[in-house]
């Protein structure tokens, strides 16, 4: 009898030790069941290698581990993602990606370009229409002149449409009767498809301009048109400060006879053909260029 209570405590013992390892065995599993699904939105960057990428998350770079099934090989770089990962101790591991906005396909066209608009953007007429493009901060537009047939790629934007490159373009045949001549002081280069000038230029009145009350050395506002060799002053205003709209400023220095003035101005052209390479800031310079549609295209430039 003794023996067979010994034997039944000693199972009882058996027993009770399993369950104790098994429920330990459940409570690991159910940990590693519940760790913290998190999620996320960025910009992909890209793939670092095989087993992980790169996305940007509020302008900083963070690496993830690719997780089991989860592949991004259809997912262009740039594209703006929403994602689920669980943090590992070796780092955040990806569960799950989606595409929320991909990166537009890069389309190609043929147009006239017209000119810059700005140091940021040009102008160019696709279909009779003219058509206002982002310039790539890559892209450099060199010697390319107003009224050249191009083809270009670019990519549609939110703002405006991007130009990523001009593969191919003819010149405009100049003529030498549209090349006009100027003199100035080499300010500097604005960016690299543009330089600024400071021009003391004599201007013709046109009808009806009026003059009397305008002091020498006053700030004017002031608009006009280049008619052959010389440029017609079309309005004339005395202000205080810079004014909006498709206007100049500069300084009048007086009146040179009955029908003409002098006007100290600055002004912005596109470096076209010309070279600037040597010349340096506060440079006299002599140039000639072409009236361009948003700015004067240069056609060369030499210090005096």
């Amino acid at each position: 009898m003794i023996k067979m209570i010994r034997g039944l405590f000693f199972l009882m013992m058996i027993i009770s030790i399993a369950a104790i390892v098994i429920s330990g065995c459940g409570s690991t599993e159910t940990d590693a069941d519940q760790q913290v699904v998190l999620e996320g939105e960025g910009v992909l960057v890209g793939q670092i290698d095989s087993h992980s990428v790169e996305i940007e998350i509020d302008g900083q770079n963070r690496a993830y581990a690719l997780g089991e099934n989860v592949s991004i090989e259809k997912i262009a770089d740039g594209s703006t993602i929403a994602f689920t990962y669980i943090n590992e101790e070796s780092g955040p591991v990806l569960l799950s990606v989606e595409v929320l906005d991909s990166i537009p396909d890069v389309l190609s066209a043929e147009g006239i370009y017209n000119g810059q608009i700005d140091s940021n953007s040009v102008e160019i007429e696709v279909d009779g229409e003219p058509r206002a493009f982002s310039i790539s901060p890559d892209l450099i537009l060199g010697n390319l002149e107003s009224g050249s047939q191009i083809e270009f790629t670019y990519r549609e934007e939110k703002d405006r449409p991007l130009l990523i490159s001009i593969d191919h373009f003819e010149q405009p045949v100049k003529d030498t009767e549209d090349i006009l001549v100027g003199e100035g002081v080499f300010v500097g280069q604005i960016d690299p498809q543009s330089v600024e000038l400071q021009i003391n230029r004599a201007f013709v009145l046109a009808e009806d301009i009026k003059i009397e009350e305008i002091e020498d050395g006053s700030m004017v506002a002031f608009t006009f048109v280049e008619t052959g060799q010389r440029a017609v002053l079309e309005s004339i205003v005395a202000v205080n400060e810079p004014v909006e709209g498709e206007v100049m400023h500069g300084t009048y220095i007086g009146q040179i006879d009955g029908q003409s003035v002098e006007i100290s101005y600055y002004q912005a052209f596109a470096i076209g053909e010309a070279n600037v390479e040597g010349l340096t800031d506060g440079s006299d310079v002599v140039f000639t260029y072409l009236p361009g549609a948003h700015r004067p295209v240069l056609v060369t430039i030499t210090a005096k």
